[in-house]
Formats: structure tokens, sequence, C-alpha cells
């Protein structure tokens, strides 16, 4: 089995990535991005002399727009492809409508049309659904499958036995390369909207390491060798405990997300310091601005959710 990361140059380079699986002249994604992101794919299948008709499948993690915002562009490209989804995410990969409504309420319009483009429907002939504990059979090679809460509760995992490679989504935090270059493999935990659950997630991240995978492949970005797991595992349970704690901060004093950020952001830079000895400077910071953000966005919102109960 062949497996490439494909960079979907999504917000910026090594931000979100798409992996391309390839075994015996076909090939299957998991992971599509944006609509944008979509020439990003045909490329990348292109450079390994693989044509449109030759993708037999995509696989979602999750239906998080920056996950599968472009799958219904995806199947439009890619004639033969079937795509393969959570229960609770194929409803809405059938039928995003609600899904936009409700991420255009709090985006707007404009940035919605400028980040993720029009969100097209999947044809429903063309949708199988994953269950906890089923395998994606690829030309005799097995894609197993378990549901993952913690980080949203339409959330899978693909677990590919040749290789023993681990396709997390987000429920294995996220990992760049461009910070991991200067500081050694660093994960923050994402606990963005609208389902953080800690202790689902801390379940998972037990789980993940009693299956010992050889490599893990978040979708935010790239692999991650099984000698850095042990670090990364520790520090995304430490981040979701904080979180955790966090959120009973939240919902006794009231914390609006700006201000949640910020604490979010001292955190961190402690946290990496006086933990792991690494000094987190300005680059470092302009790149996990948005995850921090969102995730204050995420505990604000189970915060208010819980509290109004």
């Amino acid at each position: 089995m062949k497996i490439i990361p494909v960079d979907c140059k999504y917000v910026e380079p090594g931000f979100a990535a798409s992996y391309l699986l390839i075994r015996e002249g076909r090939g299957l994604f998991i992971e599509c991005n944006t609509n944008h992101a979509i020439p990003h794919l045909l490329a990348a299948a292109k450079s390994e002399g693989l044509m449109p008709d030759q993708i037999d499948g995509l696989i979602i993690t999750h239906v998080h727009l920056d996950h599968a915002g472009g799958a219904g562009t995806f199947l439009r490209k890619f004639p033969n492809a079937v795509l393969y989804a959570h229960p609770r995410a194929a409803r809405h990969a059938i039928d995003p409508s609600r899904l936009v409504a409700s991420a255009t309420s709090v985006y707007g319009e404009a940035f919605m049309k400028e980040r993720y483009g029009e969100i097209l429907p999947c044809e429903e002939d063309r949708v199988r659904v994953l269950l906890d504990g089923d395998s994606v059979f690829f030309q005799g090679a097995e894609l197993e499958i378990r549901h993952t809460r913690g980080h949203a509760n339409h959330h899978l995992v693909v677990f590919e036995t040749s290789t023993r490679t681990l396709f997390t989504g987000d429920s294995c935090g996220v990992s760049y390369p461009e910070v991991n270059e200067r500081h050694g493999v660093l994960a923050l935990a994402s606990t963005s909207p609208t389902d953080f659950d800690g202790e689902a997630a801390l379940e998972t991240l037990d789980w993940i390491e009693r299956l010992s995978p050889e490599r893990i492949a978040p979708t935010h970005f790239g692999f991650i060798e099984k000698k850095d797991h042990p670090r990364v595992l520790q520090m995304l349970r430490d981040e979701i405990r904080f979180s955790m704690d966090l959120l009973k901060k939240i919902r006794g004093m009231g914390l609006d997300a700006p201000r949640v950020a910020a604490i979010l952001t001292d955190w961190v830079v402690r946290y990496f310091f006086e933990r792991w000895g690494i000094r987190l400077d300005a680059k470092d910071l302009h790149l996990l601005e948005i995850d921090l953000e969102v995730n204050a966005q995420g505990l604000c919102f189970v915060a208010s959710r819980t509290a109004s109960s």
C-alpha cells in the first residue's frame, strides 16, 4: 500500500491534508477538505498515474467542513468513487442544508463562500454508512473502522492494517510540520465546536495507545511516527484535562470566547515550556492561533449548552 499525504492548501500550506491510498492501479482518498482542495486531489492522482475514474472511494472521518466540505464536488469529479461516512455524517453529506445554515449563522455568507465555496449534496446512492467495527476493502487491503467520540459525535478513524497506519481525523489533535521542525513533534488537542467531550476524548486516546499503530496520520497534518506517540498522547491528555477544568471556570465565571482563547494561549505557552522545554515563538503562535480560537469557541459552546440543560 502506498500512502501519500496531499496538501489541501487550506488556510495556508501544511495546515490540512488528504491522504491518497494507492494499490494495484486504483486509488482511494481519506478526507477531501473543501471545494478549493479538489484540484489538488486531482493533481495528486494524476501525478501517480491515476485518472479520475480510477479513484474508488472517499472516506471522511467526520463532516466538519475542513474535512468534508468538498465531498459533493469530489463525487462529481471522481465518477466511480463511493463516499464512506459515519451514519450521522452521511445524513449531512446527503443533505448539507442544516450544516451550511449553522456554519453560515456563525461565520457569515461572505466568509463561507470564500473559505468553503458552495457545499454540494452527495448523491444518496453513492454514500455508504460505516458502523463501528466495519471494514472497507480496497483492492484486497482492509481498512478497519472505529467510531471515536470526544471531538465530534459523528467521528470515525480508519486503520489500514497492512501498514498499521491510523488515520485519526481530529481525534489525535493537530500537529504541524513547520512547528515540529523547530521543536520536535508537538500536538494540540482539538476542542472545536460543537461536541467536545473530555472523558470520551481521553477514552479515544487510551484506545489508540492500546492499538499501538506504526504511525498516526492526523488530518492536520502528516505522519507522526511510533517513536513520538508516547510524547504526543501525553501532550493531548494534559491539554484535554486542562480544557475540562477550564469548562468549569467558563460556566462559573461566564467567560466569553476571546477571554477563553487568551487563557488557552497563555496556558499552552507555559505548558510547553515548563513540561517540555519548548519555547513557542510568534511564528508558532501564528500557526496555532486558529486552533486556539476555535478551541475556545468549542468550550464556550459546550459550557452554554450544559448550563441551559
